[in-house]
Protein backbone atom coordinates (compact mmCIF):
# COMPACT_ATOMS: atom_id res chain seq x y z
CA UNK A 1 0.00 0.00 0.00
CA UNK A 2 2.74 2.22 0.63
CA UNK A 3 4.65 1.54 -2.15
CA UNK A 4 1.27 2.09 -4.32
CA UNK A 5 0.98 5.85 -2.55
CA UNK A 6 4.66 6.52 -3.50
CA UNK A 7 4.81 5.77 -6.57
CA UNK A 8 1.29 7.64 -7.53
CA UNK A 9 3.21 10.71 -5.87
CA UNK A 10 5.79 10.43 -8.48
CA UNK A 11 3.27 10.31 -11.15
CA UNK A 12 1.74 13.12 -9.78
CA UNK A 13 4.90 14.87 -9.33
CA UNK A 14 6.23 14.12 -12.55
CA UNK A 15 2.76 15.26 -14.37
CA UNK A 16 3.02 18.78 -12.75
CA UNK A 17 6.86 19.49 -13.32
CA UNK A 18 5.92 18.30 -17.72
CA UNK A 19 3.63 21.31 -17.51
CA UNK A 20 6.77 23.61 -17.76
CA UNK A 21 9.73 21.64 -17.39
CA UNK A 22 10.39 18.26 -18.64
CA UNK A 23 13.88 17.99 -18.04
CA UNK A 24 12.75 17.96 -14.22
CA UNK A 25 9.63 15.43 -15.02
CA UNK A 26 12.26 13.22 -16.80
CA UNK A 27 14.40 13.19 -13.46
CA UNK A 28 11.21 12.59 -11.21
CA UNK A 29 11.22 9.94 -13.24
CA UNK A 30 14.43 8.49 -13.56
CA UNK A 31 14.40 8.69 -9.53
CA UNK A 32 11.36 6.75 -9.37
CA UNK A 33 12.79 4.03 -11.37
CA UNK A 34 15.44 3.03 -9.24
CA UNK A 35 12.76 1.85 -6.76
CA UNK A 36 10.63 0.45 -8.89
CA UNK A 37 12.62 -0.62 -11.81
CA UNK A 38 10.08 -3.15 -13.69
CA UNK A 39 7.23 -0.49 -13.43
CA UNK A 40 5.01 -0.38 -16.97
CA UNK A 41 3.51 3.17 -15.63
CA UNK A 42 6.42 4.90 -14.92
CA UNK A 43 8.43 3.54 -18.17
CA UNK A 44 5.31 4.26 -20.80
CA UNK A 45 5.39 7.86 -18.99
CA UNK A 46 9.51 8.13 -19.67
CA UNK A 47 9.02 6.96 -23.36
CA UNK A 48 5.76 9.40 -23.76
CA UNK A 49 8.04 12.65 -22.70
CA UNK A 50 10.79 11.52 -25.50
CA UNK A 51 8.31 10.70 -27.71
CA UNK A 52 6.79 14.09 -27.48
CA UNK A 53 9.82 16.00 -27.70
CA UNK A 54 10.74 14.20 -30.68
CA UNK A 55 13.90 12.39 -29.21
CA UNK A 56 12.54 9.10 -31.17
CA UNK A 57 15.70 7.16 -30.84
CA UNK A 58 15.26 7.29 -26.87
CA UNK A 59 11.93 7.32 -26.96
CA UNK A 60 12.98 3.73 -29.00
CA UNK A 61 14.86 2.79 -26.33
CA UNK A 62 12.39 3.31 -23.39
CA UNK A 63 9.48 1.94 -25.17
CA UNK A 64 11.63 -1.30 -25.55
CA UNK A 65 12.39 -1.48 -21.72
CA UNK A 66 8.09 -1.93 -21.56
CA UNK A 67 8.74 -4.91 -24.55
CA UNK A 68 11.47 -6.67 -21.81
CA UNK A 69 8.78 -6.54 -19.38
CA UNK A 70 5.62 -6.98 -21.33
CA UNK A 71 6.65 -8.39 -24.72
CA UNK A 72 2.77 -7.74 -26.38
CA UNK A 73 2.79 -4.46 -25.26
CA UNK A 74 0.69 -2.79 -28.43
CA UNK A 75 0.63 0.98 -26.84
CA UNK A 76 5.12 0.29 -26.80
CA UNK A 77 4.92 -1.38 -30.32
CA UNK A 78 2.85 0.87 -31.99
CA UNK A 79 4.80 3.56 -30.40
CA UNK A 80 8.46 2.24 -31.61
CA UNK A 81 6.60 1.86 -35.32
CA UNK A 82 5.22 5.35 -35.20
CA UNK A 83 9.05 6.09 -33.96
CA UNK A 84 10.81 4.73 -36.83
CA UNK A 85 8.20 6.62 -39.37
CA UNK A 86 9.43 9.58 -37.29
CA UNK A 87 13.31 9.08 -38.24
CA UNK A 88 12.18 7.47 -42.03
CA UNK A 89 12.96 4.23 -41.01
CA UNK A 90 10.12 2.96 -42.99
CA UNK A 91 11.05 -0.67 -43.20
CA UNK A 92 11.52 -1.47 -39.25
CA UNK A 93 8.14 1.01 -39.16
CA UNK A 94 6.19 -1.45 -40.96
CA UNK A 95 8.09 -4.74 -39.15
CA UNK A 96 6.34 -3.37 -35.54
CA UNK A 97 2.98 -2.59 -37.05
CA UNK A 98 3.16 -6.00 -37.94
CA UNK A 99 3.57 -7.58 -34.68
CA UNK A 100 0.11 -5.71 -33.78
CA UNK A 101 -2.67 -8.08 -33.85
CA UNK A 102 -6.03 -5.76 -33.99
CA UNK A 103 -6.04 -3.46 -37.11
CA UNK A 104 -7.16 0.16 -36.61
CA UNK A 105 -7.43 3.67 -38.63
CA UNK A 106 -4.30 4.97 -37.29
CA UNK A 107 -2.62 1.63 -37.99
CA UNK A 108 -3.53 1.43 -41.35
CA UNK A 109 -3.32 4.58 -42.77
CA UNK A 110 0.58 4.81 -41.05
CA UNK A 111 0.79 1.21 -42.63
CA UNK A 112 -0.15 2.26 -45.67
CA UNK A 113 2.04 5.74 -45.33
CA UNK A 114 5.74 3.32 -44.73
CA UNK A 115 4.08 1.24 -47.74
CA UNK A 116 3.97 4.36 -49.61
CA UNK A 117 7.54 5.83 -48.94
CA UNK A 118 9.33 2.28 -49.87
CA UNK A 119 7.63 2.37 -53.44
CA UNK A 120 5.13 -0.38 -52.36
CA UNK A 121 2.32 1.39 -53.65
CA UNK A 122 0.47 -1.73 -54.47
CA UNK A 123 1.03 -2.73 -50.58
CA UNK A 124 0.07 0.50 -49.70
CA UNK A 125 -3.59 0.55 -51.60
CA UNK A 126 -3.65 -2.75 -50.25
CA UNK A 127 -3.63 -2.04 -46.72
CA UNK A 128 -5.53 1.45 -46.97
CA UNK A 129 -8.73 0.11 -48.93
CA UNK A 130 -9.40 -1.28 -45.41
CA UNK A 131 -9.45 1.53 -43.30
CA UNK A 132 -12.79 2.31 -44.72
CA UNK A 133 -14.60 -1.09 -42.58
CA UNK A 134 -14.21 1.58 -40.11
CA UNK A 135 -15.62 4.78 -38.81
CA UNK A 136 -13.89 7.50 -40.77
CA UNK A 137 -13.53 11.42 -39.49
CA UNK A 138 -10.75 12.59 -41.36
CA UNK A 139 -10.23 13.38 -45.09
CA UNK A 140 -7.07 12.15 -45.22
CA UNK A 141 -7.39 8.57 -45.90
CA UNK A 142 -9.68 9.37 -48.62
CA UNK A 143 -7.54 11.94 -50.44
CA UNK A 144 -4.37 9.47 -49.60
CA UNK A 145 -6.00 6.61 -51.41
CA UNK A 146 -6.60 8.67 -54.34
CA UNK A 147 -3.49 9.99 -54.68
CA UNK A 148 -2.07 6.52 -54.74
CA UNK A 149 -4.36 5.06 -57.53
CA UNK A 150 -3.84 8.07 -59.56
CA UNK A 151 -0.01 7.03 -59.19
CA UNK A 152 -1.21 3.61 -60.44
CA UNK A 153 -2.78 5.25 -63.31
CA UNK A 154 -5.80 4.13 -61.90
CA UNK A 155 -7.60 7.15 -62.37
CA UNK A 156 -11.26 6.71 -62.40
CA UNK A 157 -10.95 4.86 -58.98
CA UNK A 158 -9.41 8.17 -57.83
CA UNK A 159 -12.47 10.22 -59.19
CA UNK A 160 -14.55 7.98 -57.57
CA UNK A 161 -12.83 8.12 -54.24
CA UNK A 162 -13.12 11.53 -54.39
CA UNK A 163 -16.33 12.08 -55.11
CA UNK A 164 -17.17 10.24 -51.50
CA UNK A 165 -14.73 12.31 -49.72
CA UNK A 166 -16.71 14.88 -51.27
CA UNK A 167 -19.91 13.80 -50.86
CA UNK A 168 -19.04 13.27 -46.45
CA UNK A 169 -16.79 16.44 -46.35
CA UNK A 170 -18.40 18.66 -48.85
CA UNK A 171 -16.54 20.58 -51.54
CA UNK A 172 -12.68 21.40 -50.97
CA UNK A 173 -9.93 22.97 -52.69
CA UNK A 174 -7.42 19.54 -52.68
CA UNK A 175 -10.49 17.22 -54.06
CA UNK A 176 -11.08 19.30 -56.71
CA UNK A 177 -7.66 19.67 -57.70
CA UNK A 178 -6.92 16.06 -57.39
CA UNK A 179 -10.03 15.48 -59.15
CA UNK A 180 -8.72 18.02 -61.86
CA UNK A 181 -5.65 15.93 -62.49
CA UNK A 182 -7.32 12.90 -62.64
CA UNK A 183 -9.60 13.77 -65.88
CA UNK A 184 -7.18 15.47 -67.37
CA UNK A 185 -4.92 12.70 -67.48
CA UNK A 186 -8.03 10.66 -68.65
CA UNK A 187 -7.97 13.31 -71.25
CA UNK A 188 -11.19 14.70 -70.20
CA UNK A 189 -10.18 18.64 -70.24
CA UNK A 190 -13.33 20.05 -70.21
CA UNK A 191 -14.08 18.73 -66.92
CA UNK A 192 -10.38 19.16 -66.14
CA UNK A 193 -11.10 22.60 -66.78
CA UNK A 194 -14.30 22.63 -64.30
CA UNK A 195 -12.49 20.76 -61.81
CA UNK A 196 -9.60 23.20 -61.99
CA UNK A 197 -11.51 25.98 -61.57
CA UNK A 198 -13.20 24.90 -58.36
CA UNK A 199 -10.00 24.45 -56.89
CA UNK A 200 -9.40 28.16 -57.74
CA UNK A 201 -12.26 29.54 -56.44
CA UNK A 202 -11.69 27.02 -53.11
CA UNK A 203 -8.22 28.92 -52.42
CA UNK A 204 -5.86 26.56 -53.91
CA UNK A 205 -2.54 28.34 -54.26
CA UNK A 206 0.91 26.65 -55.90
CA UNK A 207 3.13 27.05 -58.69
CA UNK A 208 2.32 23.71 -59.73
CA UNK A 209 -1.41 23.63 -59.36
CA UNK A 210 -1.18 26.99 -61.86
CA UNK A 211 0.95 24.68 -64.68
CA UNK A 212 -1.80 22.17 -65.00
CA UNK A 213 -4.64 24.95 -64.91
CA UNK A 214 -2.73 26.69 -67.46
CA UNK A 215 -2.15 23.22 -69.50
CA UNK A 216 -6.05 22.65 -69.20
CA UNK A 217 -6.93 25.88 -70.47
CA UNK A 218 -4.79 26.07 -73.01
CA UNK A 219 -6.16 22.81 -74.45
CA UNK A 220 -9.53 24.31 -74.77
CA UNK A 221 -8.25 27.76 -76.33
CA UNK A 222 -8.04 29.69 -73.59
CA UNK A 223 -4.64 30.64 -74.47
CA UNK A 224 -4.76 34.60 -72.56
CA UNK A 225 -6.09 32.44 -69.44
CA UNK A 226 -3.01 30.16 -69.16
CA UNK A 227 -0.62 32.60 -69.49
CA UNK A 228 -1.54 34.75 -66.75
CA UNK A 229 -2.38 31.53 -64.67
CA UNK A 230 1.80 30.49 -65.65
CA UNK A 231 2.44 34.13 -64.65
CA UNK A 232 1.35 33.78 -61.43
CA UNK A 233 2.54 30.57 -60.53
CA UNK A 234 6.13 32.33 -61.73
CA UNK A 235 5.18 35.49 -59.28
CA UNK A 236 4.27 32.56 -56.09
CA UNK A 237 7.72 30.25 -56.83
CA UNK A 238 9.81 32.37 -59.38
CA UNK A 239 12.98 29.03 -58.73
CA UNK A 240 10.71 26.70 -59.88
CA UNK A 241 11.56 25.44 -63.46
CA UNK A 242 8.74 24.06 -64.72
CA UNK A 243 6.24 26.97 -64.54
CA UNK A 244 9.08 28.41 -66.57
CA UNK A 245 9.51 25.98 -69.45
CA UNK A 246 5.38 25.72 -69.41
CA UNK A 247 4.99 29.76 -70.24
CA UNK A 248 7.59 29.98 -72.98
CA UNK A 249 7.09 26.39 -74.99
CA UNK A 250 3.73 28.34 -74.80
CA UNK A 251 4.64 31.38 -76.22
CA UNK A 252 6.96 29.15 -79.18
CA UNK A 253 3.77 27.14 -79.89
CA UNK A 254 1.34 30.86 -80.65
CA UNK A 255 4.73 31.85 -82.36
CA UNK A 256 4.82 34.80 -79.75
CA UNK A 257 9.05 34.67 -79.59
CA UNK A 258 9.24 38.22 -78.13
CA UNK A 259 7.56 37.33 -75.32
CA UNK A 260 9.16 33.92 -74.66
CA UNK A 261 12.48 35.42 -75.45
CA UNK A 262 11.62 37.87 -72.09
CA UNK A 263 10.33 34.68 -69.72
CA UNK A 264 13.63 32.89 -70.91
CA UNK A 265 15.65 35.72 -69.90
CA UNK A 266 13.91 36.25 -66.66
CA UNK A 267 14.35 32.23 -65.99
CA UNK A 268 18.37 33.14 -66.73
CA UNK A 269 18.02 34.81 -63.51
CA UNK A 270 15.70 32.86 -61.32
CA UNK A 271 17.34 29.23 -62.60
CA UNK A 272 20.67 29.55 -64.40
CA UNK A 273 21.41 25.84 -64.01
CA UNK A 274 18.18 24.73 -65.87
CA UNK A 275 19.61 22.63 -69.10
CA UNK A 276 15.74 22.85 -70.88
CA UNK A 277 15.55 26.17 -69.98
CA UNK A 278 19.08 27.12 -71.40
CA UNK A 279 18.04 24.70 -74.31
CA UNK A 280 14.45 26.78 -74.87
CA UNK A 281 16.75 30.12 -74.73
CA UNK A 282 19.22 29.02 -77.45
CA UNK A 283 16.27 27.94 -79.50
CA UNK A 284 14.54 31.54 -79.04
CA UNK A 285 17.79 33.14 -80.14
CA UNK A 286 18.05 30.87 -83.18
CA UNK A 287 14.99 31.74 -84.25
CA UNK A 288 15.46 35.30 -83.76
CA UNK A 289 18.55 35.49 -85.12
CA UNK A 290 17.25 33.60 -88.36
CA UNK A 291 14.36 36.16 -88.62
CA UNK A 292 16.05 38.99 -88.49
CA UNK A 293 18.65 38.15 -91.21
CA UNK A 294 15.33 37.34 -93.32
CA UNK A 295 14.51 41.09 -92.46
CA UNK A 296 18.06 42.41 -93.99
Amino acid sequence: MADHKKLNNILWQAKMQLRTNWLEAKRILQSGLEMFPNNIELLLFMAEIYFSKKLFRKAIGAYHEVLRIEPDNESAIFQIANSFMAINEYKLAINYYDMLYDDFPELLYNKAYAYSKIGRNHKSIEVLENIFSYKITSLLPYVFLAELYFLDGRHEDSINTLEKAQQKFGKRGNISYLMGLAYYNMKNVLKAYIEFENAEKLMVNSANFYKNYALTCDKIGKTEKAINLLMKGIKLNPFEPIVYIELIQLYIEHDRYEEAFSIAQLSNKNVPYSVILSMLYNKILKYMDKTDNKGK
